[in-house]
């Protein structure tokens, strides 16, 4: 089955957010009633862990800070079923170079292996300097949040997944967002040139500074995590 597919772009859209319908979010005093699946937690536990080592950059590490102190309290869990249509096809070779990337990868790919099936997969939004047919060659999903597996108002994780030769486009954030990522790739952050990173690369992007993401030869994978306003 296709993937669900986004609204047209927007000018000045944040090219993550394509929420497709007003979500359902959770009063907060239904906040922390629920138990969150292991392989979610082991997941948030692990990429929260690097995401606060001392290699990571300050102002991301304060981001994903302020996020994993809300995940101390659970939202409202989807039940478990079978798997969603849509997951993208190339997403096992991403997982799979994760796991041949290092030990304390090796675990992160096997979690989010059990998780993939459970996320509502989304096309991405073309945009400004993109990749020739870009909506069929990126995917993200958002595991704690708004549509999320676990869904809630206060805060999101996303994942972002693309196709070898995917230029994500340039766009501007709404929110701080800190990122990690699972796969190597290049980035370019507001004014400043692209630059290389490899898989366990942390960083951050503030809100109004524009940003881009692109990757060669294998697949991108990253996770990334933000407070929602208000």
């Amino acid at each position: 089955m296709a993937r669900v597919v986004g609204r047209p772009t927007r000018p000045g859209a944040d090219l993550l957010l394509n929420d497709d319908e007003k979500p359902a979010y959770i009063r907060l005093h239904d906040i922390g009633r629920e138990r969150r699946p292991q392989p979610l937690q082991e997941f948030l536990n692990d990429i929260g862990g690097l995401m606060l080592s001392a290699d990571a950059p300050a102002v991301a590490s304060f981001v994903a800070g302020k996020v994993l102190q809300r995940l101390l309290k659970t939202g409202k869990v989807r039940p478990e079923g079978g798997p969603l249509p849509g997951m993208p096809e190339g997403l096992n070779d991403a997982v799979s170079h994760l796991a041949k990337s290092g030990r304390k990868y090796e675990a992160i790919a096997n979690q989010f292996n059990s998780l993939a099936g459970r996320l509502l997969w989304r096309r991405g939004r073309t945009g400004p300097f993109a990749s020739l047919n870009f909506g069929n060659t990126h995917s993200h999903a958002v595991l704690v949040g708004p549509g999320g597996m676990e869904e809630r108002a206060d805060l999101r994780v996303g994942v972002i997944y693309m196709d070898r030769y995917t230029r994500f486009p340039d766009h501007v954030q709404t929110q701080p967002r800190a990122f990690i990522l699972l796969s190597p790739g290049e980035i370019c952050l507001g004014d400043s040139q692209w630059f290389s990173a490899a898989t366990g690369t942390v960083f951050a992007n503030d809100a109004g500074q524009s940003f881009a993401i692109r990757c060669t030869a294998q697949p991108l994978l990253a996770v990334w995590c933000q407070v929602e306003p208000g």
